[in-house]
């Protein structure tokens, strides 16, 4: 008896991997119904049961998905078996699945790849010996599991098919060098999802390019549609308060326990239930190649329930981290991000009194963006001159303003035009070429400094090794001290853009045990003037003359020890 079973598993294997070879348009319409056939969970085959939102993103036919998502819904599981049932349908195959490092792309690859494929009898047994937690191959096509951080070049060979998975925590170019592994497929189809984190930024960039769906509930008391919100729709018994208010130390007194979802039109209590759900396209007349998808914690009610959400977020000392993590909802945090308008009311029209001595900071590029600032002995520092250089005009354009504004020292960026910096330092003894570099402790930088010595061959010596996210965070402090300030020009729009397209993010450093804020890059990369000023700003500090008492070292809170097994 167990024979015929095995005879009749191995026949159906069989028909299925000469179906494989369909075209990537019969592949896209049947990957909902070929996931639920053919992956299983617990031993059952996998359901959609109280995750019914999942298979109209699925069934999407759109060449690029994205999904602005909450935590704790099934979204990362979804991509992982979206991802095998490629591999499995379609022959000759390459799906790239990025996660932030290649840490926890190895641990999606044990904890979530490695039981969907060992639970499947079809995707076991096209399985081959090319089996660890960087490459799957699955007959003739491949999985690949890859980091997205810097360290972590794109491999080089061609893909059909990207995931990237947690954008926000990715670093941006590393992911744009990923897309040129698409060049030669006929597919060429990319999902990105994550949970967000500042608007206009990561996903919720992406998110805003899109055809962007919601899930509408139509309630079923008096038909109005609306999309649940949280702050506007649950109601908690007895409570008429905000939301906001509720914390660890009052939680007890609430009748949260009871909380509800509440109809804006009839006050009714709406019924979340699928049959009472629809997917709405917010903007279908603009033509967007991707299509979107905000998913909400209400789109999974029988598992995420309002009383949930309540008690979550009483867990987060940060309001963000809740509206980002179990809302899905992008938010401004001073502590991701400096505003425009922070930038803006720094701009004055008159200069300070009392200037010490002249700091210049050098971006370098085709285009290279310059920052003079006058610095005092108090500690205040204002941009008096802000320019855009073509690289060819460079060294005479930094002569001239070094002798116009009496200018004691500057930094530099050392790459990528290694040969301008040696050019310009060989006229300037107080230039200094910036190198980023891993420190430890709170010093921002160390000088590296060293004379010419033909008879050793040694060749004249003048860097700053530079530990970049920690001078980012202690720019954005000073900015914010009162401190600092900017004379207008007409380069000010410009100048705010590129002081608030980067942010900071919070990450696990698995070497250390430690949570550390890194500053990434945004899809734009629009930062020349923020790596100029933070260049102008060291120099201020090489010369001392700042309240910190120079020396490389200014307190900072963007490091904290937590135990080993929490993770971020």
């Amino acid at each position: 008896m167990s024979r015929v079973h095995f005879d009749l598993e191995a026949f159906k294997n069989h028909l299925q991997r000469l179906k494989a070879g369909a075209s990537q348009a019969v592949a896209i319409e049947e990957i909902s119904r070929w996931i639920a056939e053919n992956t299983f969970i617990g031993g059952k085959p996998y359901s959609y049961k109280d995750h019914e939102y999942q298979q109209r993103i699925l069934d999407s036919k759109a060449r690029e998905t994205i999904i602005r998502k909450c935590s704790q819904v099934g979204i990362s599981e979804l991509s992982v078996r979206k991802s095998l049932a490629l591999c499995g349908m379609i022959k000759n195959f390459t799906v790239i699945y990025t996660l932030p490092t290649a840490t926890f792309a190895a641990t999606l690859a044990k904890t979530r790849v490695n039981p969907v494929i060992q639970e499947s009898p079809y995707l076991k047994d096209l399985l081959t010996d090319t089996d660890n937690v960087e490459v799957k191959q699955l007959g003739t096509s491949y999985l690949y599991l890859k980091g997205a951080a810097s360290s972590n070049a794109p491999i080089s060979i061609p893909a059909d098919a990207l995931v990237h998975d947690e954008l926000d925590f990715s670093d941006p170019l590393v992911i744009s060098q990923y897309q040129s592994r698409l060049t030669h497929s006929p597919h060429k189809m990319k999902t990105k999802l994550s949970t967000p984190t500042i608007p206009g930024k990561g996903i919720d960039f992406e998110f805003q390019r899109s055809r962007r769906h919601f899930n509408f509930v139509k309630c079923d008391h008096c038909g109005h549609f609306f999309i649940p919100d949280y702050y506007s729709h649950i109601k908690i018994p007895g409570f008429t308060g905000d939301l906001q208010d509720i914390t660890k130390r009052n939680l007890h007194s609430i009748d949260y326990a009871n909380a509800f979802v509440e109809c804006p039109s009839c006050g009714g209590r709406p019924d979340l239930s699928p049959e009472h759900r629809e997917w709405v396209c917010e903007n279908p007349s603009e033509n967007h190649v991707a299509e979107g998808f905000q998913v909400a914690p209400f789109d999974a009610p029988r598992i995420i329930t309002p009383s949930y959400l309540i008690e979550a977020s009483t867990q987060y000392s940060n309001i963000a981290d809740f509206i980002n993590f179990n809302l899905g909802l992008p938010y401004f945090s001073q502590e991701s991000v400096l505003s425009p308008e922070e930038i803006q009311g720094t701009i004055v029209h008159s200069q300070f009194p009392g200037t010490t001595a002249a700091v210049m900071g050098v971006d370098l590029g085709m285009t290279c963006h310059i920052i003079v600032a006058n610095t005092s002995y108090d500690g205040s520092m204002q941009v008096v001159h802000k320019e855009k250089v073509p690289l060819q005009m460079l060294k005479e354009r930094y002569k001239e303003l070094r002798l116009q504004h009496r200018v004691r020292l500057s930094v530099i960026d050392s790459l990528p035009y290694t040969d301008m910096v040696l050019a310009l330092q060989a006229i300037d003894q107080n230039l200094y070429a910036s190198v980023y570099s891993q420190t430890k402790g709170v010093e921002l930088f160390s000088i590296k400094k060293r004379d010419e010595d033909d008879e050793r061959g040694l060749q004249q010596l003048r860097q700053i090794n530079v530990a970049r996210d920690k001078t980012f965070d202690a720019l954005m402090a000073y900015i914010r001290s009162g401190q600092f300030s900017v004379l207008h020009c007409p380069l000010d729009k410009e100048f705010v853009e590129h002081c608030t397209d980067m942010r900071r993010v919070k990450d696990w450093d698995v070497r250390t045990q430690e949570i550390k804020f890194k500053w990434i890059k945004s899809e734009l990369g629009n930062d020349h003037f923020w790596f100029s000023l933070s260049y102008a700003f060291l120099a201020k500090h090489i010369l001392g003359v700042s309240d910190t008492g120079g020396g490389g070292s200014i307190p900072l809170l963007s490091t904290f020890k937590v135990k080993s097994n929490v993770s971020s």
